[in-house]
């Protein structure tokens, strides 16, 4: 097996929605640190990191653009949409339920979330759903959180 290079390594931090992983590595081959196609040996420390977290809260390389919502039914009860925006959980929700959300929260940061699936009997991380979701918004079911 090849050794990974940079491309690789930046192709699987997109690949799984690792913001500030691939914005370090697409900003070391910008800034001239390293090379596409050098083997991935970690990156420099001498890095400007705060330009970095610059780039990935502008998100120059549109990651993480479908986010976790969740709509709370009661008795800590929520359903679960990945959607890209507020607007399109509220209609998916509508379209399901026949209720308006009163309040909807985004619940992007547990994206890492496993969650049992009675259909197939096993657990899931939510950002595997993702990755299956053949459109979005994506209704994922009911959790107690």
């Amino acid at each position: 097996m090849n050794a990974p290079t940079m491309k690789t390594e930046l192709m699987d931090a997109i690949k799984y929605d690792e913001p500030f992983r691939a914005h370090a590595i697409y900003y070391a081959i910008q800034q001239g640190y390293v090379q596409i196609d050098d083997p991935y040996n970690g990156l420099p420390a001498d890095m400007d990191y705060d330009a970095i977290k610059k780039m990935q809260h502008a998100n120059i390389l549109q990651m993480c653009t479908v986010k976790i919502f969740t709509i709370p039914f009661g008795q800590g009860m929520h359903a679960i949409y990945l959607a890209n925006c507020e607007n399109d959980a509220r209609a998916k929700h509508f379209t399901l339920y026949r209720q308006h959300a009163q309040r909807i929260q985004n619940a992007s940061r547990r994206m890492d979330v496993s969650l049992y699936c009675e259909e197939t009997g096993t657990h899931e991380v939510i950002r595997e759903t993702k990755r299956r979701a053949a459109e979005f918004p994506w209704y994922v079911g009911v959790v107690g959180w």
